[in-house]
């Protein structure tokens, strides 16, 4: 990189770390950690709601589905507004009910008992883990690009890059806690959105007619389609992106505790609601900048084919186009803007993460732990799941998947089970814990054993004779289980008592 790029880098890093000291003078305990006293502007958690999920997946892989395709992958927006509109109806009300709740899963305990609310945690944990560190993973494909280093023995480019954003997110999150998080998640997702939309000008300005003539041939090629409804249930199919991965959407939305926690930090359902809608808004026309983003990447390579090397993923064709055609001072931007999302990936999983072992485990668990105690051991779980995060980062570096199929799969893997949980509570008074906890864990394991992975199950599908699970309906198959299995063990067993149910479900519910 140019002189002046270093300086624009420079520069974002050092303003991210001083929010993080800024925010530290606040943290004086986990209520100010965790939830920041419940007092932060509803539209900077929407943002912040967007800007965990609006990644350098976002940067990277969505522009090489557009690139390699069409724009099918904006049928995928319809599933998110879908689960948007579910959870802001029916889940956001049920936890604000709940007395101080800070994780989603305190909720599990009041409509069912214990181990349910310590299996969601559990759930939820390995599911931040992996997703955390996959996006650490596409953010230093860009940076290694352009910005190749050799410092780590035995660690490639990227991988030594994983390590780097991995450091700093653990820094300035360990430093400010929840507050850090969302203000630096605002800054992010705003240099996240500039970064695309300067990406898409300097493409567009260098391909022959402008505007005009790449919109134009966009359209000729077919690289503008976005609905496909020749084939609903393929992976690129309407009835896919809207419930199978509406599913998976809904279980994100609705049961991490990574949104959850954001909703919390709000002091009325309402904020929380509009909140999260803004954050759902503002992610599609992201998706929308990123897609057209990788459509104009591919008519400028029509172009000038020459300048594009033989062999390249469609991940890795945004990184070559940086670390080729940008200019200085943009290039800075732009690595900023991949950095921004790598951060504001981790920062979000760190801080959830944290929350979830801290009041789930420790504080319910030995509720005698002082206050500045549990603040002492969240901060040590961040820094730990850091490290993870950064451990998984690098496996996934390794395995050559792309991108956003690596990132999806490793979030349908539990999400199934997880929502199970919550909507057996919501949506049923008869469900009682050991059916619920039965069906989740039953749910779970019959996803591990029908999908591709190397958990190391026995494959079921091997058994019973038919394709593995596409990884885009693990969470559908895993809710389904969940639901049947859940319902049918609790009819086995003694009904809840009525005064747990008052609270805790929809006045709609089914017996």
């Amino acid at each position: 990189m140019h002189f002046a790029d270093w300086v624009v880098l420079g520069l974002y890093i050092v303003a991210i770390v001083a929010i993080g000291v800024w925010a530290n003078r606040r943290q004086t305990d986990t209520e100010a950690y965790f939830v920041g006293n419940r007092s932060v502007k509803w539209w900077a958690a929407g943002l912040s709601i967007i800007a965990t999920s609006f990644s350098a997946a976002s940067i990277l892989g969505v522009p090489g589905y557009a690139y390699s395709t069409d724009m099918w992958y904006l049928q995928y927006s319809l599933g998110d507004i879908f689960a948007a509109i579910i959870v802001a109806v029916l889940f956001i009300p049920f936890f604000h009910k709940v007395k101080g709740l800070t994780t989603a899963y305190e909720y599990l305990e009041a409509r069912f008992d214990l181990k349910s609310r310590l299996l969601g945690s559990s759930l939820f944990s390995l599911t931040v883990l992996l997703r955390a560190g996959s996006l650490l993973y596409g953010a230093a494909l860009l940076f290694s690009a352009v910005v190749p280093t050799d410092l780590l023995p035995g660690l490639n480019g990227v991988e030594e890059a994983v390590v780097l954003f991995g450091v700093i997110a653990i820094l300035y999150t360990v430093l400010g806690g929840i507050s850090a998080v969302i203000w630096t998640d605002v800054i992010q997702f705003g240099i996240m959105s500039i970064g695309i939309v300067a990406s898409m000008w300097v493409v567009v300005a260098g391909t022959p007619g402008g505007w005009n003539a790449a919109f134009s041939e966009a359209a000729a090629a077919g690289k503008l389609d976005v609905f496909n409804t020749e084939n609903l249930t393929s992976g690129t199919g309407l009835v896919t992106a809207i419930f199978g991965y509406g599913l998976l959407a809904l279980s994100l939305f609705g049961t991490n505790q990574q949104p959850v926690q954001r909703y919390m930090t709000v002091q009325e359902p309402h904020e929380a609601q509009r909140a999260l809608l803004l954050g759902v808004g503002a992610g599609a026309l992201g998706v929308l900048l990123s897609l057209l983003l990788g459509v104009f990447l591919f008519i400028f390579y029509e172009h000038y084919p020459t300048l594009l090397p033989a062999g390249l993923t469609a991940d890795q064709i945004m990184p070559h186009f940086v670390n080729t055609e940008v200019p200085p001072i943009l290039t800075g931007a732009l690595v900023a803007a991949v950095f921004a999302a790598a951060m504001s990936s981790l920062d979000s999983a760190l801080n959830s993460l944290a929350a979830a072992l801290t009041v789930d485990f420790l504080k319910r668990l030995k509720p005698g732990v002082s206050d500045q105690r549990r603040l002492t051991f969240a901060k040590f779980v961040v820094v730990t799941a850091g490290v993870i995060g950064i451990a998984v980062g690098i496996y996934a570096s390794r395995t050559g998947a792309p991108l956003i199929d690596l990132i999806l799969s490793f979030m349908g893997y539990f999400a199934g089970g997880l929502l199970g949980l919550f909507l057996l509570g919501m949506l049923t008074r008869r469900a009682n814990g050991h059916g619920a906890f039965t069906g989740a864990i039953v749910g779970t394991l019959v996803v591990l054993m029908v999908t591709e992975n190397d958990f190391g199950l026995p494959p079921l599908y091997d058994v019973l004779g038919f394709a593995p699970i596409p990884f885009i309906w693990s969470t559908a198959v895993g809710l389904a289980v969940t639901l049947v299995v859940g319902y049918l063990v609790s009819l086995i067993g003694r009904p809840v008592p009525p005064e747990q149910l008052e609270h805790t479900t929809a006045r709609w519910t089914v017996a």
